[in-house]
């Protein structure tokens, strides 16, 4: 059973590679994709979440790439994809799902669209806990969802003994640092899903991060983490602004169509991505490949 500690590191938001009109997966571009995080040194892979594009994912899709991941990925690395369910109920029969395609803990979101008070996103989470097949990760990204998870809700769940870290992908060091006060001196694994703002985050105390730079730069944020924890600052800060800036320049267009668009610069996988989404258009694609080259990350 996956625990804090196995969190702790540089793991990939895994992208999802498709075909050119958006609707199959692309298995080819998606083992050369793990291929080249891993052999960037990541710790863990995260397919289908925000990166991933896990909400436009049918829950079949979705339980299709966490299976073609488990058999990708050396053994021993965590898969932790991540469902999508706008109950408790379908999120526990999701997880069951994802567990039996390979799954060894799970990235979980609230759900969207209506508001939730404090009480009702610890309810919903504590309800899904309780009978997740596998351990869960919470997933703090409001600006999607518009639902947050507040510092005293990930404490209290971070007591339950299925519920093992917490992804925040806010982008507010102010939060991370309250979560990080919040949770103590628990075994509980705090990551930050905003990479420009890795090594802020490892010095506040974070455990890691679970990255979309990772599928196409592994090695600059694997470099951010063991400079942090080789006490070598001045090198984490160099390792921190080539990261910094391969990320400005993946950020054209909609997410993730910078990142698609460089993945396919790379040679990686298309540039397409789930549809109905559309790619990054002609004019930006150019200008990213220029910034990308200049940044040596192609």
């Amino acid at each position: 059973m996956v625990s804090a500690a196995d969190l702790s590191g540089v793991h990939v938001a895994l992208a999802t590679p498709v075909s050119d009109d958006g609707t199959t997966l692309d298995h080819e571009g998606l083992a050369r994709l793990v291929d080249r995080a891993v052999t960037g040194g990541v710790r863990a892979v995260c397919p289908a979440g925000s990166t991933g594009e896990g909400p436009r994912l049918t829950r079949s899709a979705r339980r299709e790439v966490t299976s073609a991941v488990r058999g990708l990925v050396p053994a021993g690395t965590p898969v932790v994809p991540a469902p999508s369910a706008m109950t408790a109920r379908d999120a526990i029969k999701e997880i069951a799902g994802l567990a039996d395609a390979g799954a060894d803990a799970v990235l979980l979101a609230p759900p969207s669209y209506y508001p939730m008070a404090p009480d009702e996103v610890t309810d919903h989470m504590l309800a899904v806990a309780d009978a997740a097949a596998v351990p869960m990760v919470l997933y703090n990204i409001p600006g999607m969802t518009g639902v947050s998870l507040p510092a005293d809700v990930v404490a209290r769940l971070a007591a339950h003994e299925r519920v093992v870290g917490v992804k925040d992908s806010s982008r507010d060091l102010e939060y991370l640092q309250s979560v990080l006060y919040a949770v103590g001196d628990t075994e509980f694994a705090v990551l930050t899903g905003s990479d420009t703002m890795l090594l802020a985050s490892l010095v506040l105390g974070a455990s890691g991060t679970i990255a979309a730079s990772a599928n196409l730069v592994p090695g600059l944020g694997r470099a951010v983490y063991d400079a942090v924890l080789a006490g070598e600052l001045a090198a984490a800060g160099t390792a921190q602004r080539q990261l910094f800036d391969v990320i400005q320049a993946c950020r054209a267009g909609t997410l993730p169509a910078g990142w698609k668009a460089a993945l396919s610069l790379a040679g990686l996988c298309s540039a397409a991505p789930v549809a109905p989404a559309a790619p990054l258009d002609p004019g930006r694609r150019a200008a990213l490949a220029d910034r990308l080259r200049e940044l040596h990350a192609i």
